[in-house]
């Protein structure tokens, strides 16, 4: 019998210890599809009214987006997350993000060889893997899908830090 981690009580339990805000702040970081401050104020174990006051300061700094009135609906603000992740590769080192670039196009490299295509859409699972093991094709499209991701914001970092020094020097 595998033994039980109980990472979801786990996680439950310290969700349940975390002040209101940052229980709100936990459930808006999941909201993908639309949420009622309702459901939000349930998931998070607050008070309507806490949690529409959460959702609303979430909203002015961007984590979240209205996307509703009557009733107040909210999701999370995928543009935000975006930009925090452009903003975090531009705080490092252009050496640093010279590696970061160097492993990712090595891995979609690989990817190319694997599946003799240079795009993930190009690939028919089937023709790769018996029924059993399409599981391990599809994890590979995935993969691959994210580094180019990864790749495309490596490169518009790169340009914007490239074009922010010129402008710079310039000054």
């Amino acid at each position: 019998m595998p033994p039980e981690f109980g990472i979801s009580e786990s996680f439950e339990d310290e969700l349940a210890a975390a002040p209101a805000d940052e229980r709100v702040y936990r459930v808006a970081l999941q909201l993908h599809e639309p949420a009622r401050v309702s459901e939000i104020a349930e998931r998070a174990d607050c008070a309507p009214d806490t949690a529409r006051r959460h959702c609303e300061r979430l909203a002015e700094i961007g984590v979240l987006a209205s996307v509703g009135d009557e009733p107040a609906t909210y999701r999370r603000n995928e543009a935000y997350f975006e930009w925090r992740k452009r903003d975090r590769l531009a705080e490092l080192s252009s050496e640093q993000r010279r590696e970061r670039l160097a492993e990712l196009t090595s891995r979609e490299r690989a990817f190319r060889d694997q599946y003799g295509v240079d795009d993930p859409a190009a690939v028919a699972a089937t023709d790769h893997a018996d029924y059993d093991e399409l599981e391990a094709v599809w994890a590979d499209l995935s993969e691959w899908r994210t580094v180019r991701r990864r790749i495309e914001r490596l490169e518009s970092v790169r340009q914007r830090t490239a074009t922010d020094s010129s402008s710079l020097s310039q000054a």
